[in-house]
């Protein structure tokens, strides 16, 4: 299993628009946080989770070539608007792409993306997919993805649980709360991605501390904060964290 981090930033990304401060102002590429989503290699498939508007940027700068299969986490407007830029991969592969998310995830998919069926359009100039709900797990290949059930804010979202050539890894980059049953769902991990927002407390989002106590109780092989904002510098906060847990950056890859 190879996985590729192709943005750890929130919504606003970092640098933010308007922004002087130290971290939107360093030269560190690790400050450089694009809107986020993974990509993962395993089982000879090529999997992507969410479609940020960096998406076009993000696999050109970090080589993403196909794309088998897309697991949409919630239809907020920083994890699915660059989803156009998917109809280049069913384009060049002449195929339709399957595209996985909750029930109301997917319901959300087509009213934004209600030209995607339209037979008007030719075949590269829209994404060509198959939306389908999502209340199990799905085997992409070998690969089997299981959707994690948690709260953002009010809101009922997914994380996955992606299980292949005898590894296993969870992305949950929004997350304000995660129940028992999900918990279950995380166990014996050896990668633990969760969202770590800003060292402040938020409604919809982990703070830091918050996020690392989950990862100390989730208690994977290797943990990762993500959907970090400008208050984090990536050097001061690495050095601020327990032993085990890491701070990711654009274009890191775990094999």
């Amino acid at each position: 299993m190879k996985i590729t981090f192709l943005g750890t930033g929130t919504s606003h990304g970092v640098p933010m628009i308007g922004c002087g401060c130290e971290v939107c102002r360093s030269d560190n590429p690790k400050n450089k946080r694009r809107r986020c989503s993974i990509y993962v290699l395993a089982g000879e498939k090529h999997l992507l989770f969410d479609t940020p508007p960096d998406l076009r940027d993000q696999v050109l700068t970090f080589g993403v070539e196909r794309v088998d299969a897309v697991f949409i986490t919630h239809p907020h407007a920083d994890h699915i608007f660059g989803f156009d830029d998917i109809c280049r991969f069913s384009d060049l592969q002449k195929g339709h792409i399957p595209v996985y998310g909750s029930p109301a995830t997917i319901a959300s998919m087509r009213n934004k993306f209600d030209y995607v069926d339209r037979q008007s359009h030719s075949f590269g100039g829209v994404p060509r997919v198959v939306f389908t709900e999502m209340n199990a797990p799905v085997e992409v290949g070998t690969v089997q993805v299981t959707p994690v059930p948690v709260k953002h804010g009010t809101d009922n979202i997914y994380g996955f649980r992606i299980d292949a050539d005898g590894k296993s890894l969870a992305y949950i980059p929004d997350c304000s709360g995660i129940p028992q049953e999900s918990f279950r769902t995380l166990e014996n991990l050896d990668v633990m991605i969760l969202d770590g927002l800003r060292p402040d407390k938020h409604t919809t989002h982990f703070s830091i501390e918050e996020c690392v106590e989950n990862l100390q109780r989730i208690g994977a092989k290797r943990s990762f904060l993500t959907h970090l904002t400008h208050h984090s510098d990536h050097e001061s906060l690495q050095a601020s964290l327990p032993a085990g847990i890491e701070v990711p950056w654009d274009g890191l890859t775990l094999s």
